[in-house]
């Protein structure tokens, strides 16, 4: 990172989450500052986040050179709503830290980017300091008032977008951002293989308990399975109505439900799986729109079996332990599961498939094109300093 490019800041509400703060750790030559809600309800997962302790508004920021981010935890008006909420004390923060590029990791109809582009222009009266915006959605969004017009006013004032998938960064060239487009993929934290026990037929599903997720599916997929068990983490609106159809279908004893697990747990969680199930949906509004959960099943060493949707199809194309099918019914996905057990992946390639994922979605390879894109917005090349 060149040296004149020494106050980095990034906010976000998906910075309440440990693993989303990985890339921004170990920036040489630059202060890296991560602003990040102190309390944030994600409803879909059924998990409150709780940040870390603010960093002290009386303490000197650290040293530049300084490989390790500061944290600043800020309240929020409507926590846990993406669109709507808003930071409490955003602006005298801002007027500290005075950065030199802003990344605010918000789609760019929140009322949030809005906010972070109004308190930067008072900031800088007039002197423009590279803002940039995230995306990450990969179909056509219906918005309406006054979604519309905080989304043009962020396609007029943002310079630049990151976006995790070349089809996002078409979507969004197509809804008119004129600025520059960054595909920086999300990343996955580093992870110990898991073994991958063929015999004890026991699927699992990471995620979001959501009717798009289509977990049902699953479930009904094992009356077609017999010797096949299920389990299920992650929590969500869905998660009583599926407990209940597993046991309408007598399947209670064959399917457990171990809630929301944090990141950091997520190895043990999966300890004794066989394989990886996505089912996720597709619709005109909505499809998958990166894949994380069937990235970090191919991390783990395991193989994954995930619906054709989005970025899905994309990835499976990339590793070959990540097959991609239709799976809109439960004889569907029970075919698909038998067919996989039936030429089950073996260890070299699993092995293989999970130092890819390492190397090319680890957080290391993410921080260098977080680097690079902000270096660009600067008009800096790789390996030079800011006059």
């Amino acid at each position: 990172m060149p040296e004149g490019l020494s106050r980095i800041a990034v906010i976000g509400h998906p910075l309440a989450a440990e693993e989303n703060r990985l890339a921004f750790h170990g920036w040489e030559g630059c202060q890296v500052h991560l602003i990040v809600p102190s309390r944030w309800q994600a409803r879909s997962l059924g998990h409150t986040y709780q940040s870390p302790a603010p960093f002290p508004p009386t303490s000197p920021p650290p040293r530049i050179g300084s490989a390790e981010p500061t944290v600043h935890t800020l309240a929020t008006f409507a926590s846990g709503r993406n669109s709507l909420f808003l930071w409490r004390g955003l602006g005298p923060l801002l007027q500290r830290l005075r950065p030199d590029v802003l990344y605010c990791w918000e789609e760019p109809w929140c009322l949030s980017t809005w906010q972070v582009e109004r308190q930067v222009r008072r900031l800088a009266r007039g002197i423009g300091i590279p803002l940039f915006f995230y995306s990450a959605e990969n179909r056509p969004k219906r918005l309406f008032w006054p979604f519309t017009l905080l989304q043009r006013l962020a396609f007029a004032r943002y310079r630049a977008c990151i976006v995790p998938t070349r089809e996002i960064s078409a979507r969004i060239r197509a809804s008119g951002f004129p600025g520059k487009v960054h595909v920086i993929p999300l990343w996955i934290r580093a992870r110990h293989g898991l073994p991958a026990d063929a015999a004890a037929r026991k699927l699992v599903y990471v995620g979001r308990l959501i009717p798009l997720k289509r977990v049902h599916l699953l479930v009904e997929s094992l009356l077609l399975l017999p010797g096949y068990g299920l389990r299920v983490i992650g929590d969500g609106p869905e998660r009583r109505g599926l407990e209940a159809l597993a046991h309408a279908l007598g399947l209670s004893a064959r399917v457990e439900f171990l809630g929301h697990v944090g990141n950091d747990g997520l190895e043990s969680a999966l300890a004794g799986a066989s394989l990886l199930v996505v089912p996720t949906a597709e619709n005109p509004r909505q499809a998958e729109q990166f894949g994380k959960a069937a990235l970090e099943g191919v991390s783990l060493g395991l193989p994954v079996l995930a619906s054709r949707t989005g970025n899905l199809a994309a990835l499976a194309q990339r590793f070959p332990t990540l097959s991609a099918c239709d799976l809109d019914t439960s004889a569907q996905l029970a075919k698909a599961v038998s067919a996989l057990f039936a030429a089950y992946p073996d260890e070299t390639a699993l092995a293989r498939s999970r130092l890819q994922a390492e190397s090319e979605y680890g957080h290391t390879a993410a921080s260098l094109r977080l680097q690079a894109a902000f270096r660009e917005s600067l008009g800096v090349a790789a390996g030079e300093s800011v006059p």
